[in-house]
């Protein structure tokens, strides 16, 4: 049943069952709509939603609504679905959010850091390394204001909504781009272990590796703002979950849900499942040679067949991260050592897509499956620990990186293997 408001004149009356329900964008008094409402009814529960400039913004609880229509006043008692969450549910789920911020804040800084303070790091593989840290950084930004949202009443309690949308850019870009950055850099991984270093080198020459990592945030950018553009969906306030997202109310919400979906999902999956997948079979494959001429030869195989030796500490501005090192001139115990590395740095980073995987997947889902609101908030508080964890897994896995973390941790820059000109001239000054 639709009313028309101008064909009707209208005068409302609202009486909340419930003094805690008592929510409504100008407070605890729920104004009347300047459009329309609509109302939909069902066996178990009826829905009121209001709109407001063509764009809906609440969604009432538990409301008797009263209206004078052609001089008839009609009486609707409404028991709509309880709350999706529980107040201290949300309590909870805030201070989740809260705890992620610090770790996520603190964590990719200290990644960022790491790079800024040794030359080591500073491999094309890093490149890609340093600006999933900086996508996770920049999403770890939101949580505070998220927090504030999930423990709202029924509407922004600030006195401007604008941190709420900038929240919301934050935490969706930062999804996709953290998606689109770990493809990125398992293409990258495939690249180096199984191609030539010409071929490397021509896929990864500084104004390409600049394009690949700009499309980690373009990409996003535009799923995320051209459908709202187009008039699919909107961003901002939600009262329905009390997050500064999407908002579910909006008539082709769920579309805006489903667009996101698609556009920051199933793609860069697609990169990251193939890439890891090829390189294993690579590595299997390579790995069976190798026990065969070991066996017939008796002395140790060469590298990964096809693929570079190693990285090398070299500036991102530099052509390659790789060297190829005469076979002759180099010893038993190097060539182990190097392809041991390779290993694990290869090892490390599938580790931080399969936990991006595990984290990632059940919001995305979410998204795509109209009945599963009640879990998007559950769903959206596991992906965003995605950015803390992986400062962790670098931490303790990467050979690397953790190095370079220990001695800035202990404040001993003067320990940090090939320091930067920056570090350099800083420790010059001290002495």
């Amino acid at each position: 049943m639709i009313h028309d408001p101008d064909q009707y004149p209208r005068e409302t009356n609202k009486e909340f069952l419930d003094p805690d329900q008592q929510l409504g964008i100008h407070g605890s008094r729920y104004e009347a709509c300047d459009v329309s409402f609509y109302i939909k009814d069902s066996n178990t529960h009826s829905d009121i939603q209001c709109t407001e400039n063509n764009r809906p913004y609440y969604s009432a609880y538990n409301y008797t609504y009263t209206s004078t229509i052609m001089n008839a006043t009609t009486v609707i008692p409404v028991t709509a679905s309880p709350p999706l969450y529980s107040y201290q549910a949300r309590i909870g789920l805030a201070c989740v959010w809260i705890l992620a911020a610090v770790l996520g804040l603190v964590g990719n800084s200290l990644v960022i850091w790491s790079v800024v303070l040794s030359k080591k790091l500073r491999t094309v593989t890093n490149a890609f390394v340093v600006n999933l840290s900086l996508v996770d950084f920049w999403t770890s930004l939101s949580y505070p204001w998220q927090a504030v949202a999930i423990l709202s009443h029924g509407s922004w309690p600030l006195a401007t909504e604008v941190p709420c949308y900038i929240a919301a850019v934050q935490f969706y870009t930062g999804l996709g781009g953290s998606l689109y950055s770990l493809a990125a850099i398992a293409f990258n991984r495939f690249m180096l272990v199984t191609q030539k270093t010409e071929t490397y080198s021509r896929w990864y020459s500084p104004g390409k590796v600049s394009v690949m990592i700009a499309a980690t945030w373009v990409i996003p950018s535009i799923v995320f703002f051209l459908p709202p553009i187009l008039g699919i969906g909107d961003f901002g306030y939600d009262p329905q979950d009390n997050t500064c997202s999407d908002k579910d109310g909006h008539p082709r919400g769920q579309e805006y849900n489903l667009a996101q979906s698609l556009g920051l999902y199933p793609i860069p999956m697609l990169i990251i499942v193939s890439s890891y997948t090829a390189l294993y079979i690579h590595l299997k494959r390579h790995f069976r040679k190798q026990k065969r001429r070991r066996a017939q030869q008796g002395s140790p195989s060469q590298d990964v067949d096809g693929g570079t030796v190693g990285e090398s500490t070299v500036s991102f501005t530099v052509v390659s991260e790789s060297s190829p090192v005469p076979a002759n001139d180099m010893t038993k115990g190097i060539r182990r050592e190097i392809s041991r590395q390779q290993l694990a740095i290869t090892k490390n980073l599938f580790m931080v897509f399969f936990i991006f995987f595990l984290l990632m997947s059940p919001y995305f889902i979410s998204l795509a499956i109209p009945s599963s609101g009640a879990f998007a908030l559950y769903g959206a508080t596991i992906s965003m620990l995605n950015s803390c964890v992986n400062p962790i897994i670098y931490t303790a896995k990467h050979p690397q990186f953790k190095l370079v973390l220990r001695k800035i941790l202990r404040c001993r820059y003067s320990q940090i293997p090939e320091p930067s000109d920056w570090l350099k001239s800083i420790l010059s000054r001290r002495k």
